[in-house]
């Protein structure tokens, strides 16, 4: 799904995605790169079936890498969740409920800032 899917979809009010997992790449192909939460590099790591293997997550079909740190923190989705909306001060409850009016005034609200950080 390309990037105007992506925000078409998120226009008629779909829900994001966010899955993580390892993921080991071949022989031969350069894989170097930040983390997506943190900016430590994100190198592979021992990993029981694949020998060496990455951390990752995939948003909505595009896939970040993450390093071991992050990926072995506690609640990685939610640092995961924090940054794709680059909502640093996103706060999560357990077992909280939201409305589809309180979902559609966070989608507006991103929509006014656009791409501008907010740090």
């Amino acid at each position: 799904m390309n990037r105007k899917e992506r925000r078409r979809r998120a226009k008629l009010g779909d829900i994001g995605q966010i899955r993580l997992g390892r993921v080991k790449f071949e022989h031969g192909d350069e894989v170097s790169g930040a983390c997506y939460v943190c900016g430590k590099p994100a190198t592979a790591w021992p990993h029981p079936s694949m020998e060496q293997a990455h951390g990752a997550a995939d948003i909505d079909g595009e896939i970040v890498l993450l390093c071991e740190t992050c990926f072995n923190t506690p609640h990685i989705d939610r640092s995961v969740i924090r940054k794709s909306l680059r909502l640093p001060d996103l706060q999560f409850e357990e077992g909280g409920e939201i409305s589809m009016d309180e979902l559609h005034d966070i989608s507006d609200a991103i929509k006014e800032r656009g791409d501008k950080p907010t740090n």
